[in-house]
């Protein structure tokens, strides 16, 4: 599920509480609440926030606006501000399943906001211990135990708890993939990307690091069009990997040219926002959080600058395009770049090479030939 559609999913479930009158609001109150909601189903998280702040001039005691404060400033990017949202709301001792939401959210922002793995697990383990089956924290765990930790093995055992909850995650198949490589279990690591592709065939992330584990294993695979074995094998098991010995499409072979076709860089960028592709013609972009970036990244996960684009002339008289993690003066973003499945500082980009910036947040760089 989307963040969008995630967030939409959730404001109607908290309109049908307030419509039901579950909520000890009214008046004033209870007007400013559901417009802080919609503000923040709009994506507008600083007049959500606003409005939070005047329920809670008039509740203070009323957790529940502190949370949605907390998640609307998550989601404009300010981390520490969210943090504190969250703990007021803790400290008025919500019910088990808000409690459980706050704890996760509060993860999420220590994770993806901070890079603080440790206390993000910690947050996990808190809302998991009031709920042992929210698959959403336990991804976000195994997320921090092999990205920021790199603890793969620890990291396997979150995904399986979450597959187990819904084996139809394919986000949880990727990331069991990824963590596979890191062991160098390629084999397995293939049947979950198989998996993974199974239940999203448009997933590029999937395709590239599936290459790249077939690459790394001395083994060449193609997806089963009947009877996949994966529907038959355990989330712990390998039994019946698929034989096949015929590659999977080089999707990237497509978009090679000679240097005497100019060719145009071109960045197809999928975010929060949308699919959008920008020609890429000046000699550097940062990319970011930040609205005053070159291209903006509309994600709560993305540093508010969280790399540069660089444009690069051959010798051959082509011009392409290197990607730096960090902001212009060097520091380096919370979660880094994974390119192609694999953690990079920097790279020169070619043709079909996916950049992941974080959670539903990556770019495909492609280089359009002109000339026919």
């Amino acid at each position: 599920m989307s963040l969008c559609k995630w967030m939409w999913v959730n404001f109607n479930y908290r309109r049908m509480m307030l419509d039901t009158g579950r909520l000890p609001l009214s008046g004033d109150a209870l007007r400013w609440y559901k417009q802080g909601l919609a503000a923040s189903a709009g994506q507008q998280y600083d007049h959500a926030v606003a409005w939070f702040d005047q329920v809670l001039q008039f509740r203070p005691d009323f957790y529940e606006a502190w949370y949605e404060r907390g998640l609307a400033l998550e989601h404009w990017g300010f981390y520490a501000e969210a943090i504190a949202s969250f703990d007021q709301a803790l400290r008025l001792e919500p019910k088990n399943g808000v409690a459980c939401s706050v704890w996760h959210a509060r993860g999420n922002a220590l994770q993806y906001g901070l890079g603080d793995y440790l206390g993000a697990i910690a947050c996990y383990d808190q809302a998991l211990a009031l709920n042992s089956k929210d698959e959403l924290t336990w991804q976000n765990r195994g997320n921090a135990l092999l990205y920021g930790l790199t603890r793969p093995e620890d990291a396997i055992a979150c995904y399986d708890r979450m597959l187990q909850i819904n084996p139809d995650n394919y986000l949880g198949w990727r990331n069991r993939g990824n963590a596979l490589v890191e062991l160098r279990r390629f084999s397995e690591a293939i049947a979950s990307y198989n998996r993974a592709l199974s239940l999203n065939p448009d997933d590029e992330v999937s395709w590239y690091a599936r290459n790249l584990a077939s690459e790394r294993s001395g083994l060449h695979y193609k997806l089963p069009t009947t009877q996949p074995s994966w529907n038959t094998t355990s989330i712990n098991g390998t039994e019946g990997e698929p034989a096949s010995t015929v590659m999977a499409p080089d999707r990237e072979a497509a978009y090679e040219h000679s240097p005497s076709y100019p060719a145009q860089p071109v960045l197809i960028l999928k975010d929060d926002s949308g699919r959008r592709e920008l020609v890429l013609e000046a000699d550097q972009y940062v990319l970011g959080r930040d609205p005053k970036c070159d291209i903006q990244l509309f994600s709560q996960f993305v540093s508010r600058q969280h790399a540069v684009l660089k444009k690069v002339h051959r010798a051959n008289g082509s011009i392409g395009y290197e990607i730096v993690d960090g902001n212009p003066e060097g520091k380096l973003s919370t979660n880094g770049l994974m390119i192609n499945g694999q953690k990079h500082s920097s790279k020169e980009l070619r043709s079909e090479d996916v950049v992941v910036f974080g959670p539903h947040v990556q770019a495909t760089y492609r280089s359009i030939s002109t000339t026919f």
